[in-house]
């Protein structure tokens, strides 16, 4: 079936524009200096120390939220739970982890955080601590976070409105790249078994 040029280009503009409505996969934005994640010392869900040291010899994928969160925090542990099921063992047994670190760690104690993980992956770590320390690690890496008071008085919980993004430290504490969202699992397990072995 033939069509006029007319169609054509109607047809054209439209594939265009959708290009630009339908929200693209993760990409990573790898950064041409890594920089430092930061000095801190927090509390994993083992109730032991955890500090920038800690982040030393291995890439870690870290995300900032929080266990009562009802929308952003389960549907990205969720994707990064699957995105692990994809990761080849070798890497996440002995050179990958990841670490979620409370954006409300006035409520999230290393308990409430292990039970809260755990239903992603047993290996996840959650970090709590001062949330000064916590405060200046988001801010510093870029990580959005506002804790609405009206908004948390009126839904009758806590409301802390935050990113999505997704932070890979390389091996040395530094921050090698950035996943912004949408994130999909099958693009972040392959930027993630690029980047970790590419460095």
């Amino acid at each position: 079936m033939s069509i006029s040029f007319k169609e054509f280009a109607m047809k054209k503009s439209l594939s265009i524009l959708l290009l630009f409505l339908i929200p693209t996969a993760t990409m990573a934005t790898e950064l041409k200096h890594p920089k430092p994640f930061g000095r801190f010392s927090l509390i994993d869900t083992h109730e032991h120390p955890f500090t920038e040291a800690s982040l030393l010899g291995k890439w870690t994928l870290v995300f900032f939220g929080y266990t009562t969160c009802f929308s952003i925090c389960p549907k990205t542990l969720t994707t990064i739970s699957e995105t692990w099921k994809l990761l080849p063992a070798t890497l996440t047994e002995n050179s990958l982890r990841f670490v979620f670190i409370s954006l409300d760690p006035e409520a999230d104690t290393p308990k409430q955080l292990q039970t809260f993980l755990m239903r992603f992956d047993p290996h996840f770590v959650g970090l709590t601590g001062d949330k000064a320390v916590i405060q200046g690690l988001s801010k510093s890496s870029g990580i959005y976070s506002y804790e609405d008071p009206d908004a948390s008085q009126t839904a009758g919980i806590k409301i802390i409105d935050h990113s999505a993004t997704l932070l890979l430290i390389n091996p040395k504490g530094q921050v090698q790249a950035v996943f912004s969202p949408p994130h999909d699992k099958n693009m972040l397990a392959k930027e993630l078994t690029e980047l970790s072995t590419a460095h």
